[in-house]
């Protein structure tokens, strides 16, 4: 922000400029004139700095993949919007009135950015009860993807189901919208804080309640006892069912939503009610509310629909995959089985016989684990479940997890299939490399890998629920079974180590979403392992080791990108499309008008272009000669101009013409600058490669404004803004655009300089090395940096002057000497010859001290 120079300063050095003809009155309606311009022109350059770093921070969460909710999303758009409508007010003054198109403009995109924002998915309306035996893939919009699934499995597979109905999204609908709460539901969650696990608990079981005691419509009650009644004859048993969850956007491919919801067995006829809306509550359940953050869902996109089907008296039950879930191209089924019903495998809560199967005839048995004395299944059951699985994946197209049990007559009864999370990091270790890895300096090793990757982190056991709301962020979280409710803390660990477990649990299957390393089965961890202690897990070798073992964790891969292609992903991604492109890149271009600012970036330039034009103008519409904008004359690089705010040139200065040299400028942070730039002659642009030129070339195809036959200001208009004490130089060069301002008074307080970087002509992977190398620099010579997408900001605040003298030198000739050089960050040779030769002009151009601080 521009430092005020006072009103008496400013009133001063205005009437000893004019002629001697002018009277009192109109002098101070000129002052009164400059001082308003002023004003609105300093929050004008807050407003742009701000709109800038915001729309970075937007373009940084979908490059980053970094989880955020719809609160960023909205916060942001409020945010930037606040901040160009500021501009364009401060602008309006500037100007007086002469651009109140840009209005209009804000308006349009301002209404398409909240038309978004005010989308709700679309759920077909339809009957509130639907027997399993009418639905199929196509109705997942109605009944949800799980349920949609089995029915297919039944109607168009040929498989065994168990019988039943689905209680629709409609009815859901119906019945929230009865019971009035979902206002106070909204406002419990804006409130909520998900780093807070006490808050966020709270949260879940006080909104839980509130849908537990909501009373149901009663043609929904009259339509659900009606299909209860369908599942038996006359004379019969009443049979107990099976509730499940079958929410909107559950069971889709790498969006499990595993063990998220609520599944409730053995229910009885006077009970379905009551637990139908506890299913339906469970939409809020703590780790469902951080899954659905951790992987883009607005809570309004999922809608819970609940599968009533019969009870499935089982023998034995389990979860086969039909491709190994660490490798999508394997030719094995996996099957994991236990005596009783499948709820014991996926929540982990007991020992499985794990088996793999040979997909193709004839099906040989690659492996057979048994966890008690021998196998629970036999070589022609295990042949007739692999069958089942490569029939499934062959179906639906994809791999499948399939959940499946055996009933007392020797059937084979499936109770879900979805599609298979593919891996998000690196395939698992062979049996010998995992072997290889089993070191004398573990401290433990063994089990199995649930979820491949490593990671380093201080241990934290969760034995209850009062651990788990102690659980600190970047913690290793070490338990005694792999509960899926362990999941809510899977956005705060960086890897899980179970005693019990394997690869078919809810647990594991969300870890390899996440891209969680895990160890299911090590025994003894819990007891062995004590908090606070840093351990290094490896996972793929299936070890733990003492302390931070960097050699291992070379290894570490790149975390999945959870939110790519979620609704709240596409939706940002959407609503960018009307902020960031830069449709107005030419000042000269009959095009460059306020009635054709498609962006909010667009209306930034604009203001941003002619807020500077009117500073330059001001004194020659009020003939006078001292604010017109003079160019910088003599032998200097580039074309610049100069505007004197106060006291930025000499007393002896003539205002009246054209030009100023740099003789007569006294504004220290400029000289200082300018010092930077002209301390090392620049030595013209980098050598291009094939591909430099190539990325450059494309990058100039893609801009219009940059075709030779149109006439163009780019590159052109380079100002400086001065006082004494103040500077603000705002550059273009080409596709550069950079911004820079310092303040060096008496008091450390003011005293500040900051600089913002964006542009280049090359391929964002070099402009990404340009901008990682600028920071590098920057934070050597000891300037804070902060990089979003491929932009930086870097500021000294509260430092001596003699500090900030020299961050400027620094900023000076990092403006003239690395514009170009993003064309030669392709290899990384170049990169370091760069680097050398920039600091070596650095550590020649500055004082020892600076060079030591």
């Amino acid at each position: 922000m521009v430092p005020d120079m006072g009103y008496a300063g400013v009133k001063k050095r205005i009437k000893a400029l004019f002629s001697p003809s002018s009277t009192e009155a109109e002098l101070d309606v000129l002052q009164e004139s400059f001082r308003n311009r002023y004003q609105s022109f300093r929050a004008l350059l807050t407003a742009n700095n701000n709109a800038l770093e915001i729309m970075a921070e937007m373009e940084q969460a979908l490059v980053l993949g970094q989880p955020f909710g719809m609160a960023f999303v909205r916060g942001h758009c409020t945010a930037v919007s606040v901040n160009v409508y500021k501009m364009i007010q401060s602008l309006e003054v500037l100007s007086d009135g002469k651009y109140n198109g840009l209005f209009s403009s804000f308006r349009d995109i301002s209404e398409k950015m909240e038309e978004i924002l005010a989308r709700r998915p679309e759920v077909s309306e339809g009957r509130l009860v639907v027997p399993l035996s009418e639905v199929g893939k196509d109705d997942a919009d109605l009944v949800g993807d799980k349920m949609a699934n089995l029915g297919e499995v039944w109607n168009r597979v040929g498989l065994r189901v168990p019988e039943g109905f689905v209680i629709t999204a409609t009815a859901t609908q119906r019945f929230m919208r009865a019971s009035g709460l979902q206002d106070e539901i909204n406002r419990l969650l804006k409130q909520l804080d998900l780093d807070d696990l006490e808050s966020l608990y709270s949260t879940s079981a006080q909104i839980q309640k509130l849908i537990s005691f909501a009373p149901i419509p009663q043609q929904l009650v009259q339509q659900i006892e009606e299909h209860y009644e369908l599942l038996y004859s006359a004379g019969e048993p009443r049979p107990h069912i099976s509730m499940r969850s079958s929410a909107m956007e559950e069971d889709k491919s790498n969006v499990s939503f595993a063990g998220q919801y609520r599944t409730q067995l053995n229910i009885s006829e006077d009970f379905i009610l009551q637990t139908y809306k506890d299913i339906v509550a469970s939409k809020y359940q703590s780790q469902a509310i951080i899954y659905r953050n951790q992987r883009g869902f607005r809570h309004q996109d999922v809608i819970m629909c609940v599968g009533c089907m019969t009870m499935v008296d089982a023998v034995v039950s389990g979860v086969m995959f039909s491709r190994s879930p660490r490798n999508p191209r394997s030719r094995w089924v996996e099957i994991n089985a236990a005596h009783g019903l499948a709820s014991q495998v996926v929540v982990g809560s007991i020992d499985t016989d794990f088996y793999k199967v040979e997909r193709e005839i004839p099906n040989e048995i690659v492996q057979q684990d048994a966890a008690g004395s021998s196998p629970i299944l036999s070589a022609d059951r295990l042949r007739e479940l692999a069958a089942i699985a490569a029939r499934l994946e062959e179906h639906f197209g994809v791999p499948q997890d399939i959940e499946w049990s055996i009933d007392r007559n020797g059937d084979v009864i499936i109770l879900q299939s979805r599609p298979l999370a593919q891996p998000q990091v690196a395939e698992a270790a062979t049996d010998e490399q995992m072997s290889a890895n089993h070191g004398d300096s573990a401290l433990l090793s063994g089990g199995l890998t649930a979820s491949t990757g490593v990671a380093s982190g201080p241990v934290f056991v969760v034995r209850s629920n009062v651990d788990l709301l102690e659980f600190p962020i970047g913690a290793v979280l070490v338990v005694e079974h792999s509960l899926p409710e362990w999941a809510s803390l899977l956005n705060r660990a960086v890897a899980v180590i179970s005693e019990k477990g394997h690869v078919a649990t809810h647990l594991a299957i969300v870890a390899r979403e996440f891209g969680i390393p895990a160890i299911f089965g090590l025994s003894g961890a819990a007891r062995k392992l004590e908090n606070g202690v840093v351990v290094t897990v490896d996972a793929t070798g299936r070890c733990v080791y003492s302390g931070r073992n960097e050699e291992i964790l070379k290894r570490t891969a790149p975390r999945p990108n959870l939110m790519a292609d979620s609704p709240v992903y596409l939706l940002l991604t959407e609503i960018m499309s009307l902020v960031v492109p830069l449709n107005l890149t030419d000042p000269g271009s009959p095009y460059f008008k306020s009635t054709l600012c498609k962006t909010l970036h667009d209306v930034t330039r604009f203001c941003h272009e002619k807020a500077v034009t009117e500073m330059f103008s001001f004194g020659e519409k009020a003939r006078f000669d001292a604010r017109s904008a003079k160019q910088l004359g003599g032998d200097i690089p580039f074309q610049w101009w100069v505007i004197d705010l106060d006291d930025g040139f000499r007393q002896s200065f003539d205002t009246h013409g054209k030009y100023v040299h740099m003789q007569d400028i006294v504004s220290e942070p400029m000289l200082a600058i300018w010092e930077g730039m002209t301390a090392k002659p620049w030595k013209g642009p980098p050598p291009l490669s094939l591909k430099g030129f190539g990325s450059v070339l494309f990058r100039s195809t893609m801009n219009p404004s940059l075709e030779p036959s149109v006439g163009t200001s780019m590159g052109t208009k380079n100002y400086f803004l001065i006082s004494k004490n103040f500077c603000n130089l705002s550059m273009r060069l080409g596709y550069h655009f950079t911004l820079a301002e310092a303040y060096l008074g008496s008091h450390l307080t003011e005293n500040y300089v900051s600089f913002q970087f964006r542009g280049g002509a090359a391929d964002r992977s070099r402009r990404f090395v340009r901008v990682f190398l600028l920071r590098d620099i920057l934070e050597k010579f000891g300037f804070r940096v902060e990089v979003k997408h491929d932009s930086l900001t870097a500021r000294i605040e509260k430092k001596e002057k003699e500090k900030l003298i020299e961050g400027l030198k620094v900023l000076g000739y990092l403006l003239i000497h690395t514009r170009q050089i993003d064309m030669a960050m392709g290899e990384q040779d170049m990169v370091d010859h760069y680097r050398q030769s920039i600091t070596v002009d650095l550590e020649s151009i500055l004082s020892p001290d600076a060079v030591a601080g």
